[in-house]
C-alpha cells in the first residue's frame, strides 16, 4: 500500500454510500402515470433533459 494513504474501512464507505442515496432520493418526483405525458412533452418541445421540462413548467 503506498505511504501516507489510508484504506478507508467498510462502515465509511458504507456510510458515504447512505448519504449518497438519501440524497438521491430526496431529488426525485414520482410521476405515476404521468410518465408517458412527461416524455411525450420532452420529445415534443425537444428539451434535452428532465431537469429542462421541470425548469419549463415551474416557470409558467
Amino acid at each position: 500500500m503506498a505511504e501516507g494513504r489510508k484504506r478507508k474501512n467498510v462502515y465509511e464507505v458504507y456510510d458515504k454510500k447512505r448519504k449518497a442515496a438519501e440524497y438521491r432520493n430526496k431529488t426525485r418526483v414520482i410521476l405515476g402515470e404521468y410518465f408517458t405525458r412527461w416524455r411525450a412533452l420532452k420529445a415534443q418541445v425537444g428539451l434535452p433533459t428532465d431537469a429542462a421540462v421541470a425548469k419549463i413548467l415551474l416557470d409558467r
